[in-house]
């Protein structure tokens, strides 16, 4: 137990340090401190192989950690835990247990039923435990996606030699050689670096190549940024080299990274029960209490009343089995999986079917912003020259483009004409790599794409095209592709010399041949960060002319870039100088020293990108808020980018901003309250953030997505998380859905996830929201369907043990009905299209929207349930009155039905009176006369026999007050003298003044026996009774009602001198037929019903076509369990006539009826008692 404790607080502590940001201070030390550190000689030599084993006993080697993994039988073997399973188990072991000792009792004589039933439950249960497990199988792929990441080879300097050695022997002190397009192999603080960009996009969501040198950054108070994700000299495992080389110390390797942290979270984390299946599991435990407490007060009142065990067991598992819908799960997996293969055809594939209802319960979206809310490709928005700020469309093709610039106001975009605009645009297009890919670099025979030509096609999409270079620089040739093509412009203009860019400078500069055929002077475009180029300006172009820059041109420049830069736009600043006293066969150089002047440039304006929202992401955003659900967004972009995004797509509202009821949530803010020890006051922040209406949560670790989500989830929230990098796969998971992306996702992220989206487009969440509505919608009408039919099913079991009325229902048919008639149907409600109002609702709360409520049991159970019933045993009834057994002489003589022929005494109009069983039908010992193997024949008057207990008069009857009361009936002498009649028994009584003269001893009798039991064969004459012996012949067993004295044989609705059982045990089974024939008729009107909750089937139509066929497929295969000779044999039906299957159709009308009737009230008084009561 100590043990166990111990452990379970390290785990704490493991998992509450995994929440916090990776606790790295190395990158802040001295070299010389990091260098003693680690054991390092110097960086040109590295470490030595002798430090470098020691470094790995005191590190471990470079690998992640595998969590602890459960074996796959094990599993398996955990899903036949649940209680639903168990008990259908327990039920099965029980059916084939009654069956081995009936079987052992009787051999070869035995019901099958029980036989079949306990294979069928079993089944099941196989069925079902298999499916779930392969489920969750699904889910143990995600340390393998992580392996997927890790670098196999890398560059490290050991014993002052240059080595290539696999990753994970990277050591803590390593010194690493890093490359353009290489992966970074650990946690690393640069040393030496040259033009270093690293993308971080998968960690944090960047779209931007990040800068990395030696150097720390500061923030605008001066500090040194030393919080690890946030550090400018540190680069990250799995991560990839954008550009340039670097020379770095490894300061983190394995568990002990910011990769390593976030498998520690994604495999830490534990999959949360999705509502759907908190809601199954509820309704199991109810319904399975129910049939349990069912089921054990009627094996005790059949107890008590005297039911031998083996048939109190068979009852109880009868009722069990027709209170639990063993079709259910069936029918809710089929269900998720037609929702899933929709969404599919609406570009959301779904991974754990649980997950299409989950996101119908959705009252939190987290989104990602990049990818998933944007385009994930940086797109020029605005420009500023001439002193005004125009927008600049985004267009995908001329014809777009064209139709763009004729329809704005001419005052708003740019004018293509200006000579300044063209001028920047002229260094936007040569101070620039990127290119178009007009040729797929996969397949060396595919044609290049005639860029210009295809530009004119309405349906081509300049924007989806793929481009080198960086994003920003991507975005700036696709926005002046749309004017002027480039590749002419760069073929008109060669390129002499340039500058690239590099985090120290923060500008690219590139000097050009003037466009000017007889010009000799090369001209000279710069841009960079537009603070940096007004520093190198001392002119300003307006109006395409040269102007000096003063002060009051610098200001209006600063409001221009500051409210660029306030709408999250990334600004780029561009200039231009004539190389005046240049030419173009000037050698520039810019090592050691440039050796030409570019301090006294012309400025000429700006241009200012951003990450666009997706087409459709506001429509999708403003459909959340009328669903009334909320949408944050989470990302590790910065605060000001996130926020105008936020803006853009509808995420924040002017309004609400002003109101103080919209935040934004800064990673700092979340790192300050995970540093307060107090757990109520760290909450409490949490909470006070979470309390607003509209929340964007920017500058945010992996480990900070977790606890937005957890934070959610404390406060009851069903949480949808959406993401594409690495970095969300713990969120992914511990979100009560995750949504991966599918082109830009991480296969980390998708193996986190339940849901992917194919387009990566937020949009198709909404359409997923939609259907997950629309499933728990339909969900509760097939479960209302599947309920109704309980009563009917749970009804026979109730009168057969109560009131020992004949069997109505067949355990077999029962399962015919949940297994057979009732499945088709009860999945065809999937199919029911959504209400109008479907995404006005709010969320379904979970508290009180339970999937099965009181007024949906009220419904099913007590108003259709009862009429179900009701037509049940009214058809049940007519059939056995039909074959001569009126309703008024079955009380009480069912549990024998199947065990002795029913005998009655008659008026004098031959109807019968009071009925009863006699003797159990077992045959004389004599070896010559076998009488009575069905029941003795009633002799014809001056005709008897003294042996049988039958005379010309009718049955002897068992007179218990003649001959006294016995504790059990088996051992009386009465039934010994009326059912155990011998010579022995002769002898015993002749002289017994009780027994001598009565019906048990006649005149005749003793004539006949003084005969008979002279002779050597006496003692096997009759029926002997034998104490302790089980070969006696007694009444028949669980009798409650023996026949009364001068009772004839009654079947054929007549008085019958010989018993026929056959006749009797088939009337029943065409009873038991026509009753299960009877609930397929009620079910139809139920299946209707069930397709709205409140409106009128003439509104909703009859459109649904599978329920058209699941209506057509209940009535066959009610059809062919009735009429094929094979299917009688196997379910114990009989082939009904015609005019039977028509005494339920009343009731199938008067449920329609009366529903129609009970949801126009509704209508008419919306929150009325009929709404309040009867609405499920």
């Amino acid at each position: 137990m100590g043990k166990d404790k111990k452990s379970s607080k390290k785990d704490e502590a493991r998992s509450e340090a995994l929440r916090k940001d990776i606790d790295f201070i190395e990158h802040t030390w001295e070299d010389e401190k990091m260098f003693e550190h680690f054991g390092i000689k110097s960086l040109e030599e590295g470490l030595t192989s002798a430090q470098v084993q020691a470094n790995r006993a005191k590190y471990g080697e470079n690998r992640l950690t595998p969590p602890k993994t459960t074996p796959w039988y094990i599993k398996y073997l955990l899903q036949y835990t649940n209680f639903f399973a168990m008990l259908l188990i327990a039920g099965g072991l029980l059916c084939f247990i009654a069956y081995a000792v009936e079987d052992s009792a009787n051999p070869g004589q035995a019901d099958q039923t029980n036989l079949w039933l306990g294979v069928v439950l079993i089944s099941v249960v196989i069925i079902t435990a298999t499916f779930s497990y392969v489920q969750e199988a699904s889910s143990d792929a995600i340390m393998e996606g992580f392996k997927n990441m890790i670098p196999k080879k890398c560059k490290a300097i050991r014993d002052g030699t240059v080595n290539i050695i696999d990753a994970w022997e990277l050591v803590p002190g390593d010194v690493v050689q890093m490359g353009d397009g290489d992966q970074i192999p650990a946690d690393i603080c640069v040393k030496k670096s040259t033009d270093f960009k690293v993308d971080n996009s998968s960690l944090t969501g960047e779209s931007e190549p990040q800068d990395r040198s030696r150097e720390l950054a500061r923030d605008s108070n001066g500090q040194l940024i030393t919080q690890p994700l946030e550090a400018t000299n540190l680069c990250f495992y799995t991560t990839i080299v954008n550009s340039g080389a670097a020379t770095g110390v490894v300061i983190g390797t394995g568990d002990r990274t910011v990769m390593g942290q976030i498998a520690g979270l994604a495999t830490e984390t534990s999959n949360e029960a999705t509502p759907i299946n908190i809601e199954i599991k509820k309704f199991i435990m109810l319904i399975s209490a129910l049939a349990i407490t069912i089921g054990l007060i009627f094996f005790i009142i059949g107890f008590i009343l005297g039911t031998d065990p083996i048939s109190n067991v068979v009852f109880a598992i009868g009722i069990i089995v027709a209170n639990v819908p063993e079709g259910l799960l069936a029918t809710v997996t089929v269900s998720l999986a037609l929702t899933a293969k929709r969404m599919h055809q609406k570009n959301v594939l779904v991974k754990n079917l649980e997950a299409v209802e989950t996101l119908g319960s959705t009252t939190v979206i987290a989104s990602d912003k990049t990818g998933t809310l944007t385009q994930n490709r940086m797109t020029v928005q605005h420009a500023w020259y001439d002193d005004c700020v125009v927008k600049t469309p985004s267009c995908k093709n001329h014809p777009q483009f064209s139709a763009v610039m004729k329809a704005a106001d001419p005052s708003t975009v740019v004018d293509t004409k200006a000579a300044t605009f063209q001028r920047l645009m002229e260094c936007a297009v040569l101070c620039n790599n990127s290119e178009f890919v007009l040729k797929d670099p996969m397949d060396e025979n595919a044609p290049t794409l005639n860029l210009q030509a295809e530009l004119g096609k309405p349906d081509f999409n300049l924007l989806s095209l793929n481009c080198t270079g960086d994003a920003s620089e991507s975005g700036l040739i696709k926005f002046t592709q749309m004017i002027d093509d480039y590749a002419v412009k760069r073929k008109a203009c060669e390129k002499i010399f340039e500058i690239k860019f590099n985090s120290t400078n923060k500008w690219q500069m590139s000097i050009h041949k003037a466009q000017d055929p007889n010009s000799t002077t090369p001209n000279l475009y710069l841009k960079g960060a537009p603070e940096r180029v007004l520093k190198m300006c001392k002119k300003i172009m307006i109006q395409g002319v040269e102007h000096d820059l003063t002060p009051e041109w610098e200001a209006k420049y600063t409001e221009a870039y500051e409210g660029l830069g306030g709408m999250g736009e990334r600004v780029l600043g561009f200039a231009y100088k004539k190389m005046e006293g240049y030419d173009y066969n000037y050698k520039f150089v810019s090592k050691p020293e440039r050796n030409f002047e570019m301090e006294d440039l012309t400025f000429v304006g700006l241009f200012s990108l951003i990450d666009p929202p997706r087409e459709g992401v506001p429509e999708a955003v403003a459909k959340c808020k009328r669903a009334r659900i909320k949408v944050f967004m989470v990302t590790g972009d910065h605060p000001i980018t996130a926020q105008a995004i936020a803006k853009q797509v509808g995420i924040i509202d002017q309004d609400k901003w002003d109101a103080g009821k919209a935040t934004v949530v800064k990673g700092d803010d979340i790192r300050d309250w995970m540093e307060i020890e107090d757990v109520d006051e760290r909450t409490a922040k949490w909470d006070e953030a979470l309390s607003h209406e509209q929340i964007v949560f920017a500058r945010v670790s992996p480990a900070h997505k977790l606890l937005i989500v957890e934070n959610n989830q404390r406060r009851g929230e069903v949480v949808a998380v959406t993401g594409d990098g690495v970095n969300d796969a713990p969120a992914l998971k511990k979100g009560d859905i995750g949504v991966a992306m599918g082109i830009a996702g991480k296969d980390v992220s998708k193996e986190a996830a339940d849901m992917i989206l194919m387009d990566d487009n937020f949009a198709s969440i909404v359409n997923g929201v939609e259907e997950g509505r629309l499933i728990f919608d339909n969900l509760k009408k097939s479960i209302a369907y599947t309920l109704t039919s309980n009563i009917p099913e749970i009804g026979p079991f109730l009168v057969y043990i109560t009131v020992g009325l004949p069997l109505p229902l067949s355990t077999v048919l029962i399962l015919c009905v949940d297994l057979g008639t009732d499945m088709v149907p009860a999945i065809s409600l999937a199919y029911e299209e959504k209400e109008s109002d479907i995404m006005d609702r709010p969320p379904r709360n979970a508290a009180t929207d339970r999937l099965v409520n009181r007024r949906l049991i009220s419904f099913a159970y007590l108003q259709i349930g009862v009429m179900q019933a009701l037509a049940g045993f009214y058809t049940y009834f007519m059939v056995l009155n039909d074959y001569g057994y009126a309703p008024r002489i079955l009380l009480q003589k069912g549990l024998s039905w199947d065990l002795g022929s029913l005998m009655c005494t008659l008026d004098d109009t031959g109807h019968p009176l009071n009925c009863g069983y006699g003797c159990e039908t077992k045959q004389a010992l004599s070896q010559d006369y076998t009488p009575c193997n069905e029941g003795c024949e009633i002799p014809t008057p001056g005709f008897h026999n003294p042996f049988s207990e039958m005379t010309a008069a009718g049955f002897r009857g068992i007179p218990y007050d003649t001959l006294g009361s016995e504790p059990s009936f088996d051992t009386s002498p009465a039934v010994e003298g009326v059912c155990g009649r011998s010579c022995a028994w002769y002898e015993a009584n002749k002289a017994n003044p009780a027994v001598m003269g009565t019906s048990l001893l006649t005149d005749a009798d003793v004539l006949t026996f003084d005969a008979a039991c002279t002779g050597a064969d006496a003692p096997y004459l009759g029926f002997p009774w034998m104490p302790e012996s089980d070969d006696n012949r007694t009444r028949v067993e669980a009798v409650r009602v023996v026949a009364p004295e001068g009772s004839f044989y009654w079947w054929n609705g007549q008085k019958q001198y010989f018993p026929n059982p056959g006749y009797q045990s088939n009337a029943l089974k065409y009873a038991q037929t026509a009753y299960f024939i009877a609930i397929i008729v009620v079910q139809w009107a139920d299946l209707l019903i069930a397709k709205t909750r409140k409106l009128s089937i003439f509104e909703q139509g009859m459109r649904n076509g599978f329920m058209n066929f699941g209506l057509c497929f209940e009535t066959v295969l009610g059809v062919l369990l009735v009429y094929l000779p094979f299917l009688n044999v196997a379910f114990g039906t009989r082939p009904l006539y015609i005019l039977h299957w028509f005494p339920a159709v009343p009731w199938s009308i008067l449920i329609f009826v009366y529903d129609e009737v009970r949801k126009s009230i509704i209508r008419a008084n919306p929150g009325g008692w009929m709404d309040d009561m009867t609405y499920w």
